[in-house]
């Protein structure tokens, strides 16, 4: 994954010294947009977001205060019942979002002050702090602690779908147990519903669906889609794989194609389009699924119109970058006859990627979905099992998570074999010190020890034969087979600052035009999906490659941006509910005086109307037996 590890004006940022709140608010009030330069701008931009920034930070402190404050007096009650309501009444909101805001707040500024200090500072918006709120509900303050001092120096460079399953990454790893059961919970809950949008088009939505089958349907109806645009385009309609995918799932759902296979499904729906769709054929509407989404969110950039920049353009739809000659023949493919298969195989790519450490059961790190996103170790083992059909490759990368050797390896003897996923990728990343300690005791297993062999010829290979060096296709206009496996391996998503377009959905795109003497080879390519491909051509964006997978991108404004590729990021080691944690973490937490008898909140940080109401009992009970006791009894003794 791309990150941005730096932002930098040229000339020099006037709003970098400047600490955000009052001082900065000033420097701001003073600027002349007008007179600014184009970088100038940019710095100022990024300056206002700073100082918006540090006054969520106030708002949240100030509606903290509010609701625990009491008439006439300084001091402070800690009710999480009824505190929000002060909030709602005073800013005009509902109960739900007083009270939302409410628990962020205690979140940011008590439980985990260190991202409080950082809205403060202007380094950390409110929505991404209110990303760490959600994705680490159910973990305890140290392991959020734990999560917070791992990710936050990420977060700036991460868009909030990357954050959100960056976050979830680290957090699951922190706790395993949390993490399987937190899955098993909502998958328990699976449902499917469906919501009347103003137009009066209806949303039918699955919610909580176990990630391995959620991901398999995804592909296979792209599978479905995809194949049914290229029919359609045969005989001249156009028609946007977004709507194409809307009629495949409701004809596959309606029953009107019960007992029907695949080809049956698309004759059906083709002789349905061609009679003339309700919408304009030639129109794609978009969508949050179209051409493709590469997470919860939707795509991060639209797919611009077909066309080819000044020299190194993109190449057009019907051409798949990935597949550059007879060199990437797939075996599994349709035969002589021409005939398609009656089951679909899902289109190229990444159907999962987990570390071998966890699928060698040795830790429970979690993997990844990358149509998805993340998943429990268990769940990854599962889908890893269940795609015996697909080629594995084994990235092999060094202490900086740079890729160094990519080995191509047939699944495991014992996984299942799927013919609907021969054309997916499993990638499996391992630590080169993993590999060369397996190699001092090379293990009995055949997959391992086949796996270490080819570890093996590949550090034996020379330079010219290895894709991180080779010069061998420098003058081709598309890379071969195994230099494009490099190139998606090593950027498994889109370059482009905040773009989340998966590998298979991006162009292998020369750092220099290639028209200009741009080599193709590992340190001259990158993947910049369709949208940013021609924004590098059409929208004044450049992009240099100092070193390979490192990236220097100008923007149009002439603020530069430097991305580095890693096919991993490092995970922290598990760490259990209530295990103390460094006291810095936890600091600035105010310590609240509470009785045995008052309410306590759960795990999430919740407080149960069971738990308030025997509260509320002991505390009446203890407030009448504080009082006199009663006449004639002060020298009794008591009756036992």
């Amino acid at each position: 994954m791309a990150a941005v590890l730096l932002t930098e004006t040229p000339g020099g940022d006037p709003f970098a010294g400047v600490t955000a709140g009052p001082e900065l608010a000033a420097v701001l009030a003073a600027v002349v947009p007008t007179e600014l330069s184009g970088q100038h701008a940019a710095a100022w931009m990024r300056a206002a977001a700073r100082q918006r920034n540090h006054d969520d930070a106030v708002l949240l402190r100030a509606l903290q205060e509010a609701c625990r404050a009491r008439a006439d007096t300084a001091e402070r009650v800690h009710d999480g019942q009824f505190a929000p309501a002060v909030a709602a009444a005073g800013l005009g909101w509902s109960e739900t979002m007083a009270s939302t805001r409410f628990m962020l707040a205690d979140f940011v500024l008590d439980r985990v002050p260190a991202l409080g200090e950082a809205m403060a500072s202007g380094y950390l918006e409110e929505r991404k702090a209110a990303i760490f709120h959600s994705a680490t509900e159910g973990l305890d303050d140290g392991q959020c602690a734990r999560v917070v001092e791992i990710v936050l120096p990420e977060a700036g460079g991460l868009a909030y779908q990357a954050l959100r399953l960056r976050i979830l990454e680290v957090a699951r790893a922190v706790d395993p147990e949390w993490a399987a059961a937190r899955l098993a919970a909502a998958v328990a809950a699976a449902r499917v519903s469906a919501r009347t949008a103003p137009s009066g088009a209806v949303d039918l939505t699955g919610h909580d669906l176990p990630p391995d089958l959620a991901q398999d349907a995804k592909l296979h109806l792209d599978a479905l889609a995809v194949e049914l645009r290229a029919r359609l385009a045969f005989v001249g309609s156009d028609v946007g794989l977004g709507f194409l995918r809307a009629r495949l799932f409701l004809r596959l759902l309606d029953g009107s194609l019960a007992g029907a296979d695949d080809q049956a499904a698309l004759d059906a729906v083709f002789t349905e389009v061609c009679s003339g769709p309700p919408t304009d054929p030639g129109r794609d509407p978009g969508g949050p699924d179209d051409d493709g989404p590469d997470g919860p969110d939707g795509p991060d950039g639209p797919d611009g119109p077909d066309g080819k920049g000044p020299d190194d353009g993109p190449p057009p739809d019907d051409t798949d970058p990935h597949d550059s000659g007879a060199e990437d023949t797939d075996p599994h493919d349709t035969g002589a006859d021409g005939l398609a298969p009656a089951v679909l195989a899902h289109p190229r790519g990444v159907a999962l990627r987990m570390r071998l450490s966890t699928l060698l059961g040795l830790d429970e790190h979690p993997g990844e979905l990358p149509e998805l996103g993340g998943t429990t170790a268990g769940a990854a083992r599962g889908v890893a099992a269940a795609h015996g059909a697909a080629s594995w490759h084994v990235l092999v990368h060094d202490e900086h998570d740079t890729l160094r050797h990519l080995l191509v390896l047939r699944a495991p003897p014992h996984c299942t074999r799927n013919e609907r996923h021969r054309r997916r990728i499993v990638e499996i990343t391992a630590p080169a010190a993993l590999l060369d300690a397996l190699l001092e005791e090379p293990p009995a297993d055949p997959w391992l020890a086949g796996l270490l062999a080819a570890y093996r010829r590949s550090c034996d290979l020379p330079p010219d034969q290895h894709p991180a060096t080779t010069t061998r296709d420098r003058d081709r206009r598309l890379p071969g087979a195994a230099l494009a496996r490099w190139i998606d391996a090593r950027d498994e998503r889109c370059i482009a600052p905040g773009c989340r377009r998966l590998a298979a959905r991006c162009d292998h795109d020369h750092t220099l035009d290639h028209a200009f003497g741009g080599p193709t080879q590992a340190d001259g390519l990158g993947n910049l999906c369709r949208h940013d491909h021609r924004a590098k051509h059409e929208g004044g964006w450049h992009y240099e490659q100092p070193e390979p997978g490192r990236f220097v991108i100008t923007d149009p404004t002439g603020t530069v941006h430097h991305v580095r590729s890693r096919v991993t990021h490092p995970l922290p080691a598990p760490l259990a509910p209530g295990t103390q944690v460094p006291p810095a973490l936890l600091a600035r937490r105010p310590a609240v005086e509470r009785p045995d008898y008052a309410a306590r909140p759960t795990r999430d940080g919740y407080y149960t109307p069971a738990s308030l109401a025997t509260a509320a009992h002991l505390t009446r009970r203890l407030a009448a037996r504080a009082g006199p006791p009663p006449p004639g009894d002060e020298d009794d003794d008591p009756p036992f």
